[in-house]
């Protein structure tokens, strides 16, 4: 839509930026406070909401989980009911074989987890109350109880939707497809969608306030079915206002919106496509100034019945957009007594050759200046009192690193910092000295694999048989070191595998940590390019129209199935190696740097086993 011809000024033209569920609730999400900074920076006025942790918020108390409990028994009476008849009428239809797979499910966890069902609403508000505190938070025992406590509850809360699942950091839906059909189903159905009774508390406050522009930030595959909820339940209800959605999940989809006008009918006027602070803020000053929507760049729009693209826009410099702004976020409502903030000295990938890699699909590289980026620190400490930082760069050049450690101490930041690394030889124990005074507490470092032939085939670019050296001197210097870990790359074989796991294993005292996860092929990466290289015979899109999976078949190397048993076997051996270690416990990696900032590497790292609690561990 579009406003009358007459220009509104910037004082009274009115912007709301919502982040919606799912996302785990500890800090803000960079996308809103980026987009709000620029905004803001540019003259704009603007309502900020998480609406994520405003969900959280609502849902994890004890009047909630009450009211969940009878939703659930409710579900289970009339379900006993339906499927008794519908076994008698010899009904063998889909929906019936679901209906009894739930009825089971309920039954099952009814049986089992009486503690859990009868024991969490009780202290669900002491259990938030030590995630937010800063002396019950730092006492590892209170804040692992806690956290189990929160899942406990999110588990009774997910009942009554059975099969989705919501998590502290997950949401799951595996009978929704992402059709276009199948997606507004499930919008509109106030029964099965977990969020619709949230947002119709919420959205007259939102259309209170009559904004211009609603943005809709998406990021995430766990977004997408929240997210579109409330775009929708608006779409409906906001007839004077521009709804717009922006993220980074639509755009590796773009091909396929433009055949789905029904999807701007039923969601948004438009969708922005690509880093959104420079065309936001373009969206507005067109839509303000009663301009026509194809001179705004980098979106996709609904013309005579056809989807439009307008035009590939140039995303602002780094070191032009302005700073991240916290101002209206109830920073008190965050699950963490100190805020971990996502923050950006560079955009793209220094080496960008790895060929598993897409992330930097639709980014332009830009490096933000060393003043640039300990002015926008000084900003966020003084203003909101952030002292702690999580750098969200594919990878930072060592060299800047180097820079950026000597800034921080000059200026005396007082700052605590973790980032994504590569094991390049440069980090000297000198340097790692030097990043640890600066406040470093720990390296994320891409280690994927520790055999030879599959590195080469990743086209990683580093000396793996000198990386433990480097971990060994980070270590020294009381850094702590996490390596990212997959199985599954084509022709990847068992015994290959295995290799990695006695890497891991073998070397637990200088890699702290390790998160696991299996090879997906990329939409974008260079591996699909060069697929017949690598033993890939075969690539199959998804057939659901806002999927971006891939699936592929390959010459040699493990199948599913063996996969998966060399899950199971890296969690037995990493068990018997790394014992039950606090870090486990700690859940996310926020935790663990709040941790490492508080007490340091040793503390957390010989923290004594932790063996009262022997429930499933999440590796993240």
């Amino acid at each position: 839509m579009s406003f009358d011809k007459k220009e509104i000024s910037k004082e009274d033209f009115k912007i709301t930026l919502f982040f919606p569920p799912q996302w785990t609730p500890q800090n803000p999400h960079y996308a809103i406070t980026a987009l709000a900074g620029h905004l803001r920076y540019n003259g704009y006025k603007v309502n900020l909401r998480d609406l994520n942790v405003e969900f959280y918020d609502e849902i994890l108390t004890p009047q909630y989980i009450e009211y969940s409990k009878q939703k659930a028994l409710m579900e289970y009476e009339y379900l006993k009911f339906k499927v008794f008849m519908g076994c008698l009428a010899d009904d063998k239809s889909l929906s019936l074989e679901m209906d009894a797979d739930k009825l089971l499910y309920i039954e099952k966890y009814l049986e089992k987890e009486k503690d859990a069902w009868q024991n969490t609403a009780f202290p669900i508000d002491e259990a938030v109350s030590a995630l937010r505190d800063p002396d019950k938070f730092y006492q590892a025992n209170v804040l692992v109880d806690a956290l189990i406590i929160v899942e406990d509850a999110l588990k009774i809360i997910s009942l009554p939707y059975y099969p989705d699942r919501l998590y502290f950091n997950n949401f799951v839906h595996p009978t929704v497809r992402f059709n276009l059909d199948d997606i507004i189903k499930y919008c509109n159905d106030s029964k099965r969608n977990m969020f619709f009774e949230f947002y119709e508390k919420i959205i007259p406050q939102i259309l209170a306030s009559s904004p211009h522009i609603i943005g809709i930030s998406i990021n995430s595959f766990s977004q997408v079915l929240p997210g579109l909820t409330l775009a929708k339940m608006l779409k409906e209800k906001a007839h004077n206002c521009h709804i717009n959605i922006g993220g980074n999940f639509f755009g590796r989809v773009k091909d396929n919106l433009m055949k789905l006008p029904a999807f701007f009918e039923n969601f948004a006027h438009t969708l922005i496509m690509g880093e959104g602070e420079k065309f936001l803020l373009e969206l507005a000053e067109a839509l303000r100034k009663g301009r026509d929507l194809s001179e705004v760049p980098s979106i996709l729009y609904v013309k005579d019945g056809e989807v439009k693209f307008s035009y590939y826009g140039k995303p602002e410099v780094l070191d032009k957009v302005g700073f991240q702004d916290l101002a209206g976020l109830k920073l008190y409502k965050y699950f963490t007594p100190d805020i971990v903030l996502c923050i950006q000295s560079s955009k793209g990938c220094y080496w960008g050759k790895c060929t598993f890699c897409d992330t930097d699909f639709g980014v332009a590289p830009d490096i933000k200046s060393i003043d640039r980026l300990v002015e926008e620190i000084k900003y966020l400490r003084d203003n909101y009192n952030i002292r702690h930082f999580e750098f969200m760069d594919e990878s930072i050049r060592p060299v800047y690193m180097k820079e950026m450690a000597e800034r921080f101490i000059k200026e005396n930041l007082n700052i605590y910092w973790f980032s994504n690394a590569r094991t390049e030889e440069i980090f000297t124990p000198e340097l790692l000295q030097l990043l640890h005074k600066s406040g470093l507490t720990m390296l994320l470092w891409g280690f994927e694999s520790a055999n030879k032939r599959i590195m080469k085939l990743i086209n990683k670019g580093v000396d793996i048989d000198k990386r433990y050296k480097i971990f060994k001197d980070a270590s020294e210097a009381g850094i702590w070191n996490f390596a990212y870990i997959f199985f599954g790359f084509p022709t990847e074989t068992k015994e290959e595998a295995i290799e990695t796991i006695d890497a891991i294993c073998k070397n637990k005292d200088i890699i702290h940590s390790y998160g696991r996860s299996v090879f997906t092929l990329g939409k974008h990466s260079k591996l699909r390019e060069e697929a017949s290289k690598l033993g890939i015979v075969d690539i199959i899109e998804d057939d659901q129209e806002l999927s971006t999976n891939l699936y592929y078949r390959a010459t040699r190397g493990m199948n599913d199935k063996e996969i998966d048993e060399i899950i199971d076997l890296c969690t037995d051996r990493c068990k018997e190696a790394y014992g039950m270690p606090l870090w486990m416990y700690l859940k996310y990696r926020e935790n663990l740097h709040l941790y490492l900032a508080k007490y340091g590497l040793d503390y957390v790292k010989n923290y004594p086993t932790m063996k009262w609690f022997m429930q499933e561990l999440i590796v993240w």
